[in-house]
């Protein structure tokens, strides 16, 4: 069986919650804000519970309707979906991942832009980044007390707002040292050699 694609895996988890129908997923995905981790849309969700059952991780246990409105089938999960959940989540928290943002791409062709181009750019990004910071700090504090959900229910939350304040106070730094000393970009002009950090052993290497 190929391995369980995020968008199934949050589905999963909530059909090893309780049983349920595959847009009454999509919404508790967005009340819980987690549709914020992955790109997961009401169709994603339709599809990723299709292959939940058609790979025997997911199962119907009734249709109803209400009203006019179509149908609506409700699912679960079966003892090989929490079979198949339970050690794809722990790969999910213990393995790498490799992701490849396109951020890392821009600061490492940097160099091909003027320096005020840059500062703008990082200006622009700390900016949003900040506003996303103040709402996780926020959401979090909502969750912890208002709630009175445990840290184990607010892991995600409170990793984002720890990635996103050391992203912050990053770019404040570089762009206070970018703009304190124009000789750190050296020119104005692409540079006509860079550093070779190729014989730099990496650590996934």
């Amino acid at each position: 069986m190929a391995e369980l694609p995020v968008v199934a895996v949050m589905a999963l988890a909530l059909l090893h919650e309780e049983p349920m129908h595959p847009y009454e997923i999509f919404r508790t995905l967005e009340q819980r804000s987690e549709t914020r981790l992955a790109r997961v849309t009401a169709g994603a969700v339709y599809h990723a519970v299709e292959r939940l059952v058609a790979d025997g991780l997911a199962e119907p246990v009734g249709t109803e309707r209400e009203g006019k409105r179509p149908e609506r089938t409700t699912y679960r999960a079966t003892p090989a979906g929490t079979g198949a959940l339970l050690p794809r989540l722990t790969s999910l928290l213990a393995d790498d991942h490799r992701t490849y943002p396109a951020f890392a791409v821009g600061l490492a062709e940097a160099p091909h832009l003027p320096r005020a181009g840059v500062i703008a750019a990082l200006v622009a990004r700390r900016d949003r980044q900040a506003a996303a910071l103040s709402w996780s700090r926020t959401t979090l504090a909502q969750l912890q007390q208002q709630r009175g959900l445990p840290l184990r229910f607010v892991l995600d939350v409170d990793h984002e707002t720890a990635m996103l304040a050391a992203e912050v106070a990053w770019l404040d730094d570089i762009v206070q040292r970018l703009e304190a000393d124009p000789d750190l970009w050296e020119s104005d002009q692409v540079l006509a050699g860079t550093a070779d950090v190729s014989a730099v052993p990496h650590p996934a290497s």
